[in-house]
């Protein structure tokens, strides 16, 4: 069933000095043990090695502050902070140093369903892909992976922003399970018949078939970054609700021309 993880539920770990793991999905807590997600928090000059398992992929995601990152195959750093999502796959891994005290959402899926996958690394600005707008609504979208980002089906995510008094329609998802992580502002889960308030740092993991919507009846936008495993599924409406097409814009989250044109689609639905 569905579960909703908040801050204080959190098991920390010691890494390395200056290094500290918060587990948020253990990696023994999920029956299939498809996924694993953990917030990492990092002091200044704190150096850790991200790795992806040899059939597996990991990413992450700087919430905040700045990191120097090397690639495993070369030696010239790039600086990466919370306009990026960095994903690596089969074996792939990278070094980071923390230029600022920093905090990393990490997931890691130690099986990847995609047959074809092959070694790779990936650093994506997400403040370059085109802004999604609901056809229903006054909800935004921008996509952080994909199969035309990662280049692999094995995830598919997402960040939402509802802005206030937006509603999003009670739905579930078939082929996948799937998680919301809240990084700002707060709202309401409806979860079958219970409704679960949600502020920053709350997770809520969405079984196949749960039924579950959220709602943002508050005066400040609400922005959750969301993930699936695997990438590819479809989704369904209750009764009596319309499918929502999202419209893309030529424009990103700054204004300026997107990086990639889009087509309107139905999520689970087209190449994106």
């Amino acid at each position: 069933m569905v579960f909703v993880v908040q801050p204080s539920d959190r098991v920390a770990e010691q890494v390395s000095p200056g290094i500290e793991r918060q587990w948020v999905i253990a990696p023994d807590r999920l029956p299939d043990r498809r996924m694993n997600v953990s917030v990492v928090r990092m002091d200044p000059e704190a150096r850790l090695v991200m790795a992806s398992s040899s059939a597996g992929l990991t990413w992450f995601q700087p919430i905040t502050g700045t990191l120097a990152m090397t690639q495993d195959d070369q030696a010239t750093n790039l600086s990466v902070g919370p306009d990026h999502i960095v994903m690596m796959s089969r074996g792939r891994a990278c070094d980071v140093v923390s230029k600022a005290d920093s905090v990393l959402l990490v997931v890691e899926v130690p099986t990847a369903d995609d047959e074809g996958g092959v070694p790779d690394l990936r650093v994506i600005d997400w403040t370059t892909e085109p802004v999604l707008l609901s056809e229903h609504d006054s909800r935004r979208r921008i996509y952080l992976a994909s199969t035309g980002l990662w280049g692999t089906e094995a995830v598919k995510g997402e960040m939402i922003t509802y802005p206030p008094g937006a509603i999003g329609a009670a739905h579930h998802h078939e082929g996948a399970e799937h998680f919301q992580f809240i990084l700002s502002g707060t709202g309401t889960a409806l979860l079958a018949d219970e409704r679960v308030p949600l502020g920053p740092g709350d997770l809520v993991y969405n079984l196949e078939h749960e039924i579950h919507s959220f709602e943002n009846l508050g005066s400040e936008d609400m922005t959750f970054v969301e993930f699936f495993v695997p990438g590819r599924n479809r989704t369904v409406w209750v009764p009596g609700v319309e499918a929502c097409a999202w419209n893309p814009l030529e424009t990103d989250v700054r204004g300026r021309p997107a990086a990639r044109r889009l087509q309107a689609h139905i999520h689970g639905e087209g190449t994106v």
